[in-house]
C-alpha cells in the first residue's frame, strides 16, 4: 500500500503523545480550479464569492494507493464524478503551544 500526499506541506503523523509515527513528504499538489466572481462592495472593499471547480494534479485512481488531498480538492473530485474511494484527508488535528499544526493523529476517508 501506497500512501502519496498531494498537499504543499510535508503531513507529521503523531502519536497521542505528539511524537511523530510517520512524515509524509509533499509529492505534487492536487487542487480544485478556483474562480472568485465579484458581487458588490462592502464600503471601498471588494466582495466576492469563491467557486471551486473540477480537480487539477490529482491522478486517476491506482491499485494499492490512496492520496492524502484538502477538503476542497476532494469535494471537488466527488462533485466531478470521481470515485474518492482512494482519497484520504488529515484528520485530528494537533498543535503546539503557540496554535500552530505540528501534525494530526489520523487520516480519514470523506
Amino acid at each position: 500500500m501506497r500512501i502519496i500526499n498531494l498537499t504543499p506541506h510535508t503531513i507529521n503523523i503523531v502519536d497521542e503523545a505528539g511524537n511523530k509515527i510517520v512524515d509524509l513528504p509533499s509529492e505534487g499538489e492536487a487542487r480544485a480550479v478556483q474562480k472568485n466572481v465579484g458581487f458588490g462592495n462592502l464600503g471601498d472593499i471588494p466582495l466576492v464569492k469563491t467557486e471551486f471547480g473540477e480537480p487539477i494534479g490529482l491522478p486517476e485512481p491506482a491499485e494499492n494507493t490512496f492520496y492524502v488531498v484538502s477538503a476542497i480538492t476532494a469535494n471537488a473530485a466527488k462533485a466531478a464524478g470521481r470515485t474518492t474511494d482512494d482519497l484520504l484527508l488529515t484528520a485530528e488535528t494537533v498543535r503546539n503551544e503557540k496554535n500552530q499544526i505540528i501534525g494530526c493523529k489520523a487520516l480519514a476517508k470523506i
